[in-house]
C-alpha cells in the first residue's frame, strides 16, 4: 500500500509528463510547413536557408518604381529562350499567352506599337509582368527596332468604346516594364 507521500510524488511526477507532453503536442500543431518533421525541435532557425522560397514577390517596402526595374531578381536565371525550349517554339508561348488571356490583342497606333493585356496578366505578380513582357520584347525586338524605342500596354478593361482603348497603364522601354 502507497503512502500518502509516494502519492503525491507520484501525481507531481504525472502532471510533469502530461505537462510536458501538451507541450510537444501544442508545438508540433503550430508549426506550419509542407512535409511532416519526426521531431519538433528538428525546425532551427537556419531552416529555410538555401531554398528558393520567397514569399514576399511584391515587396509592400520598395519603392513603386525601383519594384518593375530590370535586375530585381538579379540572381534569377531566366532568359525568354527557357520558355521557347520548354514550349518548343516562340508560337507556341504567343498561343499560351492568348489562350490564357495574359495578351488579348497586339497593335499599332500612330507608330507605337501597343500590347493590350488581360486579368490574367493582372494577377501576374511584378517578376512574372516582367518575364512576359521582356518575351514580348524578345520576340519582336521592339526595343531596337520601333521609332520610340518602346510600347504602350493597355489593360482590356479599360477600353472605352467611343473614344478608343482608354488610357495606358504602362509601358515597356529599354529600361524595362513601367506600370502606373
Amino acid at each position: 500500500m502507497r503512502t500518502r507521500v509516494q502519492n503525491k510524488e507520484f501525481l507531481l511526477i504525472m502532471r510533469a509528463f502530461a505537462l510536458f507532453c501538451s507541450a510537444v503536442i501544442l508545438f508540433s500543431a503550430t508549426q506550419a510547413q509542407a512535409g511532416p518533421k519526426p521531431w519538433p525541435l528538428s525546425w532551427w532557425p537556419g531552416h529555410w536557408d538555401g531554398l528558393d522560397f520567397k514569399p514576399y514577390l511584391e515587396d509592400a517596402k520598395a519603392p513603386h518604381n525601383e519594384q518593375w526595374a530590370p535586375g530585381l531578381y538579379a540572381n534569377e536565371d531566366w532568359h525568354p529562350e527557357n520558355w521557347i525550349r520548354a514550349k518548343g517554339s516562340i508560337e507556341a508561348v504567343m498561343d499560351d499567352f492568348y489562350k490564357t488571356e495574359v495578351i488579348v490583342e497586339q497593335d499599332v497606333d500612330d507608330n507605337m506599337p501597343v500590347l493590350v493585356v488581360g486579368d490574367t496578366f493582372m494577377n501576374l505578380s511584378t517578376q512574372e509582368k516582367q518575364r512576359v513582357t521582356g518575351f514580348i520584347d524578345y520576340v519582336y525586338q521592339v526595343t531596337t527596332t520601333a521609332p520610340a524605342g518602346m510600347y504602350t500596354i493597355y489593360y482590356e478593361r479599360t477600353d472605352n468604346w467611343i473614344f478608343g482603348r482608354g488610357d495606358p497603364i504602362g509601358i515597356y522601354g529599354v529600361h524595362g516594364l513601367f506600370l502606373q
